[in-house]
């Protein structure tokens, strides 16, 4: 796995101001990284992160990096990479009405994550911004991109699955 610079920094830095809570973030990001071990990189679903906020451009910052990469996912940051799994990250209720439009593009139409209907919506609009929701965003990912091994609690309050009927 690749080097968690943004996880490592935010670690330490919770040891200074809140040791107990550095702690825990240890603990549960090792539990994580240790289940998904034996998945090797070519195995690991590729992921496609879109917010509304920005007009479906792919959310790329390296807290969102890591926590796909430790949930047992490869972020990937065009939609022409063919994703297999798509996350959308909400706003506002408007994204419903947005969803169908969107995943008739010409590109998306035709990737493995829309013809898998593997397409997610995070309710969440901090989704990836905030530091301290860094364990929280993971679980989420985790859920999401290996819901064979993680089930946290989230699905259906902070993440729902985009049914195409």
């Amino acid at each position: 796995m690749q080097h968690l610079n943004f996880y490592t920094t935010l670690f330490e830095n919770m040891l200074q101001s809140a040791p107990d809570q550095a702690e825990h973030l240890q603990e549960e990001v090792n539990i994580l990284i240790h289940k998904l071990k034996f998945i090797s990189q070519d195995q690991r679903p590729t992921v496609l992160i879109l917010a509304q906020q920005t007009g479906f451009e792919p959310l790329i910052n390296e807290q969102i990096v890591e926590s796909v990469a430790i949930a047992g996912g490869k972020l990937l940051t065009e939609k022409y990479e063919n994703p297999s799994i798509l996350i959308l990250v909400q706003e506002n209720n408007k994204l419903y009405t947005a969803v169908p439009e969107l995943i008739q593009d010409e590109i998306l139409s035709r990737t493995t994550a829309v013809e898998s209907n593997h397409i997610f919506i995070i309710q969440k609009t901090d989704f990836g911004k905030n530091p301290h929701n860094f364990l929280h965003d993971t679980e989420i990912c985790a859920e999401i991109i290996q819901p064979k091994y993680f089930i946290y609690g989230h699905k259906g309050t902070d993440w729902v699955q985009f049914d195409i009927a």
